[in-house]
C-alpha cells in the first residue's frame, strides 16, 4: 500500500469534501503537486469510495497519442478508476452534467489478471475476453487549468462510459485498422481509423499495467478498460449519438 505524504494527503481531503459537501476547490492545495502526486491522489479517492461500498468496473488509460503526450511533456499513462457503466441506448438529462462531452472510445473486457512493471504488449489480446463500441461520458468537475496534478487527481474528467455491441477479441484482425465513423443526429461529426488519432489499444493496456503497478494494482478479470479518445464532442439536448467501429459494433445514446 502506497501512503500518501502530507501534501498528498492535504490535497486528496480537499478534492473529497468538494465531491462531498460541495466545497470550493481550494486549487492552492494542488499548486506544487506533480503528475505522480496526482495519481496518488486520484489512487486515494479510489479507496475511499471502495471503502463506502462503491463498486469499481474498471480504468480509463490517459495520454494516448503522441500528440497528447508531447503537450504535457509526459511520456507516461495515466489511469482513471470507472466507476459507472450506462447501458447502451441510454438516455440522459445533458443538463444534469456539468460541461458534458462524449469521446468515441474502445471499450474492452479483461479475461484474465495483466499486471506488473513489463506486460508483453503481444500477450495482452490473449487476456482480454472482448472488444466493444464505446463512448465515454465526461463532466467538468474541478477547475483545472494548466494544473496537469488536478486533473489525474479528478480522474481525467470520467463520470461514465457505454459499453455498445463488440465481438471476441480473437476475431478482430489489424484492430489499428478499425474505421470509427461518429453521427449525431444522422449527421456525420467524425471519422477516422484508430490508428490515426491514438495508439495500438495493446500497447495502452500494457503501460497501464506498469502505471498501476506502481501503486500495487492491476487489471482484473470482468474489468472493463476504454484505451483513448478518436475525439470529444460537447453535447446538447436533442442529440442523438451512433458510433460505428468497423468489425467490431456499434454504441448509441440520446440527451434530453
Amino acid at each position: 500500500m502506497n501512503q500518501l505524504n502530507a501534501s498528498q494527503l492535504q490535497a486528496a481531503d480537499v478534492l473529497w469534501m468538494h465531491y462531498e459537501k460541495g466545497t470550493d476547490l481550494q486549487e492552492n492545495a494542488f499548486k506544487n503537486l506533480n503528475f505522480h502526486d496526482g495519481l496518488a491522489i486520484q489512487t486515494e479517492i479510489r479507496r475511499r469510495r471502495i471503502n463506502r461500498g462503491e463498486t469499481q468496473i474498471g480504468w480509463k488509460v490517459g495520454l494516448t497519442s503522441d500528440r497528447a503526450r508531447q503537450q504535457v511533456g509526459i511520456d507516461d499513462r495515466p489511469f482513471g478508476h470507472l466507476m459507472q457503466l450506462s447501458p447502451n441506448g441510454t438516455s440522459l438529462e445533458a443538463a444534469a452534467i456539468n460541461g458534458a462531452t462524449i469521446e468515441p472510445e474502445m471499450c474492452f473486457t479483461v479475461g484474465e489478471v495483466i499486471s506488473g512493471p513489463d506486460v508483453d504488449p503481444a500477450s495482452v489480446p490473449s487476456r482480454l475476453a472482448k472488444v466493444a463500441a464505446g463512448y465515454e461520458l465526461n463532466e467538468r468537475r474541478a477547475v483545472v487549468g494548466g494544473n496537469l496534478a488536478m486533473l489525474v487527481a479528478d480522474n481525467l474528467t470520467n463520470w461514465s462510459i457505454v459499453e455498445g455491441t463488440g465481438v471476441p477479441v480473437d476475431q478482430v484482425d489489424a484492430i489499428d485498422d478499425c474505421e470509427i465513423i461518429l453521427r449525431n443526429n444522422d449527421e456525420e461529426e467524425f471519422r477516422c481509423y484508430h490508428r490515426d488519432e491514438v495508439d495500438n489499444p495493446y500497447v495502452s493496456i500494457a503501460r497501464l499495467a506498469a502505471t498501476l503497478h506502481k501503486f500495487d494494482l492491476g487489471l482484473q478479470p470482468g474489468e472493463k478498460i476504454i484505451t483513448g479518445a478518436y475525439t470529444r464532442h460537447s453535447v446538447a439536448a436533442g442529440d442523438h449519438w451512433v458510433a460505428e467501429y468497423s468489425n467490431i459494433g456499434s454504441v448509441e445514446m440520446s440527451y434530453t
